[in-house]
């Protein structure tokens, strides 16, 4: 049983409207509920799961998220140590994200897991909250998108992105880097996190800066990569009120990410009378679209006939073992760069990684986790 000396342990509080040197008990008074749900869903923990490594009960750690009570002092370290945070991650007085998974463009809806989807609504709030805190230091592109009529159709909201963008003509080059100069925070998670993988892409409007989550299902390849990101676009421009699981908005995104990156005028004239995969591939190539999205756009102008273009799949799908695989560094400022541009921007002007860190009551470790940042070096463990 831990004593209630750990009361009088002085803790380094965030540098965001407290004094340092803030004891458990101040914490435990200061305690904010949605931070404890925010990493134990980010754990990937059901309230079961988590009161298992804690000496109380599920029924407690719900009271706790709900605000009934507020856990004592001499269990936050616990808590911290099990959830691997600061304990001072849960005092509140910071900015703090909140966001309903439901208010989220999922490409993946249906095979998605509740759980994964929470994981991932918990995962933008920490996004926000960062981008909250490096906004105090440094200047973020402006919001600089079109505006769009309700039940306007997506080819006609891809036109006015063209332009909007000043793309005149030709293949949409540096998708991401438009997207970040613009406003919108395009982020990728680590490769080793499987819940991700599994949630594929999504993107929200919820907060006052759009942000969009490319997963590694995505990453593999700069043309779904890319046809993704557009896929999102077309999501924050066509649809301000998301639908969980409307294939009719899926429908329309896919639309607008087609006539974005591949406007039918321009693209009609280039594709082969007949289907020949040696001329798509080029074509591939030259407008960062995959094969399989040209065959649709074969199959949208009458270029072939409904049977060739399934022979044509099929044919894709048998050679998907030898068919490589094409990076993101296959384009050029198709890698998000903007949330580690903004840190080491601040870390040039004397706020170090670590001072964000803290302020966002996270460990250094989480903080690059959030930007991607992933260390393969193997750990040292003396014996």
């Amino acid at each position: 049983m831990m004593t209630n000396d750990l009361d009088q342990v002085e803790l380094g509080l965030f540098a965001g409207g407290f004094s340092r040197g803030v004891s458990l008990s101040s914490i435990a008074q200061l305690f904010e509920p949605a931070r404890l749900t925010q990493a134990r869903v980010l754990k990937e923990w059901s309230k079961t799961e988590l009161a298992e490594q804690l000496p109380v009960s599920a029924a407690a750690v719900g009271q706790y998220e709900s605000g009934i009570t507020k856990p004592r002092p001499e269990l936050l370290p616990i808590l911290a140590r099990k959830l691997d945070v600061p304990v001072e991650f849960f005092a509140a007085g910071r900015p703090l994200g909140r966001m309903d998974a439901t208010y989220a463009h999922f490409r993946s809806l249906r095979s998605t897991r509740v759980k994964d989807r929470a994981k991932a609504a918990a995962y933008v709030e920490q996004v926000w909250e960062l981008v909250t805190a490096l906004e105090r230091r440094v200047r973020f592109p402006v919001l600089d998108l079109p505006e769009v009529e309700l039940g306007t159709s997506p080819e006609t909201a891809a036109a006015l992105l063209r332009d909007h963008w000043d793309i005149r003509r030709g293949p949409v080059t540096h998708l991401a880097a438009r997207m970040e100069s613009s406003g919108v925070v395009v982020t990728t998670i680590s490769m080793t996190d499987d819940a991700f993988g599994r949630v594929s892409a999504f993107s929200t409007d919820a907060f006052d800066t759009p942000i969009v989550v490319v997963t590694p299902e995505r990453l593999r390849s700069v043309y779904r990569y890319r046809f993704t990101c557009a896929h999102e676009l077309g999501h924050l421009l066509l649809h301000p009120n998301p639908v969980a699981g409307d294939r009719d908005q899926e429908r329309e995104a896919d639309r607008f990410a087609a006539e974005f990156l591949t406007p039918r005028q321009e693209i009609d004239p280039l594709l082969p009378v007949t289907v020949r995969l040696s001329k798509l591939e080029s074509l591939s190539s030259s407008w960062g679209v995959s094969v399989e999205s040209l065959l649709r756009r074969m199959g949208e102008t009458g270029r072939a006939s409904d049977v060739s273009i399934r022979r044509a799949y099929q044919r894709l799908a048998g050679l998907s073992d030898v068919r490589r695989e094409e990076p993101l560094s296959r384009f050029p400022g198709e890698q998000p760069t903007l949330l580690r541009d903004a840190v080491e921007l601040a870390e040039r002007h004397g706020y170090s990684r670590v001072e964000l860190a803290t302020e966002l009551g996270w460990k250094v470790r989480h903080l690059e986790w959030i930007l991607g940042i992933t260390d393969t070096r193997p750990t040292l463990r003396p014996v």
